[in-house]
């Protein structure tokens, strides 16, 4: 990222100073390792230290600045002078964007989240802001905060005027690194998706892609396989009660874990204590190979609570116990050689993860025949279903099933089948999405995504309830009425029609609409290329007085750009997100030769407002008549296989009349 950029983002951040502090490391001690819970500024006045942000290394003396994003691991040891340093932890929220420069804004890269490190040219400015802050904010007053937050101001622009004139040296944030090290300290804490990307800056989506794509599991599946490890080793190592153990690696529930311990290493915890560890090691698969990525003895900062994690010891900031836990933790560690021994050898019951293998969730792996005794006919009826939750075996295809996501009412109809019971859909005017309503008879409403009827899945006497990560938190409640699997909701199309054909014994049927759908894709992907040639093609949405434009990381702008092979404009080539919000004054620097508009209740006034204006009229795609309202509804709520069918057929009678 240019200077130029950063300013652009600085110009329209509104910042907040969240904490300011001013310490000391004696010769020879250690700031511990801790993950900044805000972006943060550490200035080093005087001494020598060895300072890292992640995977950046600086060894700095006298005067030295350092700068890193929220979710970054932090460590200073002091040389052989007494270190004084200085930290302001800040807080920026992008305003809407007017200009182009802006557009980075919303991508996770930007300099409140880049590390990077440098001696000040001019260090004295800096300083004195940086002590004037830190008086007005020991005084704690409204007005001493409001001055905090002018100094600041000026803080950032002396820092910006030197590095205008000299440089520095940045990186982006490693977020897979980060996120990974964050769960190998805190598998033993509640830790969620959503809340996970919220402690890093990020959007959950985009961590669930970049984890998969660097350790091809999910972010929840490398959270159980590491807590299923840890209690490997914690159960061969202490005499105590299994729920202690359940508790110690994050679960509250001591008979949820055995089910998800059996599965996870082939026997209960109780049998797995008593082998002798020869035979673990002959029954059990590896699991662990792509798992340990961050160092094990890094203290990271805990992000609950952000006043009450730290106390001051003889001028040194230390990082507060995590209590009991924190002993089972060490215990852990100490027997990691035994963990990975553990969990090493031949065959088991769960996924290879050996060479040339696909991660589980990413293809029809999702579900693995069960390869236990009987006849093939038997074993053909026994499959174990991959899920965020864990692992859930089926033997028998479950008749009464009950789903908390519409899109699931399209897999089931594609292959010929239908719920008793669904939430319904909230954004479209029928209780069931209209392009699915002629086919369902008897489906009982059953409450919203957000709000589902308990009582009403309880009435229905499911078989089997399949449900999303909008449903974690009643998970319990769900699957105490009846095996319940959870998904995640923006999981790719194919791989859950996949996990539905095994579900409902349609395997075969899954796989041929995959292929018709493949195969229509293939032809209209050449006929397209053969009209279009380079012309580009854009998906956007106004929406919030901007708008927001689709790149290719969205479900349906990924139909247009990787499945048909259509060009995106250079405005959204290489996206960190899955869209990003302009103003309409930039919109006419994007030039795109087409344009798909999504068009809903929420937002017709905005978007009749837009077209009003001579900026929409001069669009590229507007004199042309190349603009194509389409449903968001359709286009943005519903996942299913039949659904992207219907949003095939929207593009192409748009650009192949």
């Amino acid at each position: 990222m240019t200077n130029q950029e950063q300013l652009a983002l600085w110009n329209q951040a509104a910042l907040k100073v969240l904490d300011v502090r001013h310490a000391w490391l004696e010769p020879g001690k250690e700031l511990q390792t801790y993950r900044l819970p805000a972006s943060m500024f550490f200035y080093m006045v005087r001494g020598s230290a060895d300072i890292r942000l992640d995977q950046l290394s600086f060894a700095a003396k006298g005067q030295y600045m350092c700068h890193g994003g929220k979710g970054a691991v932090l460590s200073v040891a002091a040389g052989a002078e007494r270190v004084e340093y200085y930290m302001v932890f800040y807080k920026a929220a992008v305003l809407q964007p007017s200009r182009r420069q802006a557009l980075s804004a919303l991508q996770y890269d930007g300099p409140f989240m880049l590390q990077y490190g440098l001696a000040p040219a001019m260090p004295l400015p800096l300083y004195m802001l940086l002590e004037q802050m830190t008086r007005q904010w020991e005084q704690g007053g409204q007005l001493e905060r409001l001055q905090v937050k002018a100094l600041f101001h000026q803080f950032v622009y002396e820092l910006q005027r030197q590095l205008a004139e000299h440089g520095e040296v940045a990186t982006r944030p490693d977020l897979v690194m980060q996120a990974a090290g964050y769960m190998d300290d805190n598998y033993g804490s509640p830790i969620t998706l959503s809340t996970l990307a919220e402690l890093l800056g990020c959007h959950a989506r985009q961590l669930q892609r970049l984890f998969k794509a660097r350790l091809l599991v999910s972010p929840m599946e490398y959270l159980m396989e590491r807590r299923m490890t840890a209690a490997m080793a914690l159960l061969r190592e202490l005499d105590v009660p299994l729920k202690q153990i359940a508790e110690a690696v994050g679960y509250t529930d001591s008979y949820y874990f055995s089910r998800m311990f059996k599965k996870f290493c082939g026997m209960s915890p109780t049998i797995y204590r008593e082998q002798p560890l020869p035979l673990i090691r002959r029954q059990n698969p590896s699991m662990m190979s792509r798992l340990p990525i961050a160092g094990s003895g890094q203290r990271r900062y805990s992000v609950i609570g952000f006043e009450n994690h730290y106390q001051y010891r003889d001028g040194e900031e230390q990082h507060m116990a995590r209590g009991s836990r924190a002993g089972l933790a060490m215990t852990m560690i100490l027997t990691l050689a035994l963990m990975l021994a553990a969990c090493s050898g031949g065959a088991g019951t769960g996924t290879n993860a050996g060479a040339g293998t696909t991660p589980a969730s990413n293809t029809a792996q999702n579900v693995n025949k069960d390869a236990g005794a009987g006849t093939q006919e038997e074993q053909g009826k026994t499959r174990t279903i991959k899920h965020m939750k864990g692992e859930l075996e089926l033997k028998e295809t479950p008749q009464k099933i009950v789903v908390l996501d519409v899109q699931y009412i399209d897999h089931m109809v594609a292959l010929g089948k239908q719920p008793i019971g669904s939430v319904i859909a909230t954004s479209d005017k029928e209780t069931f999405p209209a392009y699915l309503a002629d086919k369902l008879v008897d489906v009982k409403p059953l409450g919203s995504n957000q709000e589902p009827n308990v009582e009403g899945v309880l009435e229905a006497a499911p078989d089997l309830i399949i449900a999303t990560e909008f449903q974690e938190k009643i998970y319990d409640d769900l699957d105490k009425i009846a095996p319940t699997l959870m998904f995640e909701r923006n999981e790719n199309w194919q791989t859950m029609l996949q996990t539905f054909g095994v579900i409902l014994d349609k395997e075969q049927e899954a796989q041929q609409f995959i292929d018709q759908y493949n195969s229509r894709v293939a032809q209209m992907k050449s006929d397209l290329a053969a009209k279009l040639g380079d012309e580009t093609v854009a998906l956007l949405r106004p929406r919030d007085n901007a708008i927001r434009l689709h790149t290719s990381q969205h479900r349906t702008a990924e139909i247009l750009y990787k499945d048909l092979g259509l060009k995106e404009p250079e405005m959204i080539k290489n996206p960190q997100d899955t869209a990003i919000l302009i103003s309409l004054e930039v919109l006419p620097d994007m030039n795109a030769d087409h344009l798909f508009l999504l068009a809903d209740d929420s937002n017709t006034e905005l978007t009749a407002e837009f077209q009003a204006t001579s900026i929409w009229k001069g669009l590229t795609a507007v004199q042309a008549n190349h603009v194509y309202s389409v449903g968001t509804t359709q286009w943005i709520g519903y996942y299913g296989p039949l659904a992207i069918n219907l949003i095939l057929d929207d593009i192409q009678n748009a650009l192949l009349k």
